[in-house]
This record gives structure tokens, sequence and C-alpha cells, in this order.
């Protein structure tokens, strides 16, 4: 029941900032009574922090399996379209200016540390990556990322275009 919770919750909160939603505006999106909906979570802030830990999970999870390919096309396909397709609320959560709330902003940081360092330790075993060349690898995808699911600008992101110049810069 409150993974189910939490999956509905998060589509709130990937639909609208933090500040936008109310437990009101949450407990009718689940059809339930504000007062059960404390009973779940005894703040706003600590109920996105249980989604964001969840949706890190999930994301982490897709991560870690996308690793295990060896197609790297698509690998770097899923690092820019996975926030839109997935609706993955981790993925975005920085563009929403949830670093205001410092516990929010707090676990943000740590959990895109340990992303990066996912990320970091795939690229330096299977492509000799320095550090310094995930973290300009990252931000490029993060970047065109941005575009693809902020923007909704996925037909001026030729991916038949941009892969092979990712490919080019970071893999030759």
């Amino acid at each position: 029941m409150k993974i189910e919770i939490l999956e509905k919750i998060e589509d709130l909160f990937f639909e609208n900032a933090f500040a936008e939603v109310s437990m009101d505006d949450i407990a009718k999106n689940l059809n339930m009574k504000k007062a059960s909906l404390y009973y779940h979570f005894p703040s706003k802030e600590s109920m996105f922090i249980d989604v964001l830990e969840h949706s890190f999970k999930k994301y982490k999870k897709y991560i870690n399996e996308l690793f295990e390919s060896d197609n790297l096309d698509d690998i770097i396909i899923w690092l820019i379209s996975f926030p839109l397709t997935s609706r993955n609320l981790f993925s975005v959560v920085s563009q929403k200016w949830y670093c205001r709330i410092w516990n929010i902003r707090d676990l943000i940081a740590k959990k895109n540390m340990e992303l990066l360092m996912t990320l970091n330790s795939f690229l330096l075993k299977k492509y000799s990556f320095s550090n310094e060349k995930t973290v300009l690898f990252q931000s490029t995808v993060s970047s065109l990322s941005n575009k693809y699911c902020i923007f909704d600008c996925r037909e001026t992101l030729d991916m038949n275009k941009i892969i092979p110049e990712i490919k080019k810069t970071f893999f030759n």
C-alpha cells in the first residue's frame, strides 16, 4: 500500500514543484482524508523525502541494469531520455528548485554524489574515464536531458546526430 501511495505522490511532484502541492491536494489525489495522509507522513517535507528516496531507488536500479548493457548508444540515449520517459522524480528533482529546503537539498546532493560515483565506477572500468571526464560527460548528458525533458524539444534533439558527437567527444 505504501509503495502505491509513494508512486502517486511521486507523479504529483513530477508535475508540480514542492510549493505548488498542498497536503489537501495530495489527500484528494489519493482519495483519502488528510488525517490519513498524516498517519503515513508526519509532514509534507518528510513525505517528500520518502518519495524522493523511493524514486532514487528506482533510478539507481535502472542505472545498474543499464550498465549491464554493452551498447553505448543505448546507454547514452537512456541517460538523456530517462527523466521524461520514466517520469522519475529523482531524475528531475534538482531542476525544480527543491534545493531551497535544507533537508531536501542535502539529500539530493548526497544521492547525486552516489549516482556520480556509480557512473564514474562504470566509466572508469569500461572506458578508463578519469573523474574529470566523467563529470564532463555527466554534465553534457544532464544538459541534453534537461532540454529533452524540461523544454520537451525532443524533435530538436536528433539522436542520430547527437550520439555520434557524444561518442566522438568522450569515447574516441
